[in-house]
């Protein structure tokens, strides 16, 4: 039998933690084309995190660099899943973490993790302060990366991004 999980906020989770942050108010960002010409965020300061279900109704949160690509492939594996079983989350799915598209954070909104994969790409850790999602299209945190992946009791870390000047596969 499932149970319902109420999510908290990742402005609750940060604060609850004593973890340092700013957040930004800015208009609902969905792409970086929307963050580069709604903001002034630096985007190699920047964490972008996307969201899959997998076959075997896991979450799979994934953060990479702003500017990078996410290499599907490469973050199947580290999951333990085929590509094929990964597969971008619903606009339902994000709602039950609390989020919504263009503000998939990398903060856990969840207590009970299980199902909740969180993946950073190896560089994330060593970025310093960034700017991730809050859960919501029209705010940003901005937040040491450190600090980000310290909140996962077990977060996996891997080379997820796709070389640069190839489309990942």
């Amino acid at each position: 039998m499932s149970r319902h999980i109420e999510p908290v906020s990742p402005v609750a989770v940060l604060t609850t933690r004593g973890v340092p942050f700013r957040l930004h108010e800015h208009s609902p960002a969905l792409t970086v084309a929307d963050l580069r010409s709604g903001t002034d965020f630096c985007i190699e300061r920047s964490v972008k995190t996307l969201a899959f279900s997998t076959r075997d109704d896991r979450i799979v949160l994934a953060a990479v660099p702003g500017p990078a690509k996410v290499h599907y492939a490469a973050l199947a594996v580290l999951v333990g899943v085929r590509r094929a079983d990964l597969r971008p989350s619903t606009p339902e799915v994000l709602a039950g973490l609390g989020m919504e598209p263009g503000g998939i954070s990398p903060i856990p909104t969840l207590s009970d993790h299980d199902g909740l994969v969180m993946v950073f790409d190896e560089s994330v850790p060593s970025l310093g302060p960034i700017f991730c999602g809050s859960g919501s299209a029209h705010q940003t945190i901005e937040v040491g990366a450190d600090a980000l992946v310290g909140l996962w009791k077990e977060p996996l870390l891997g080379v997820i991004t796709a070389p640069p000047n190839r489309t990942a596969p």
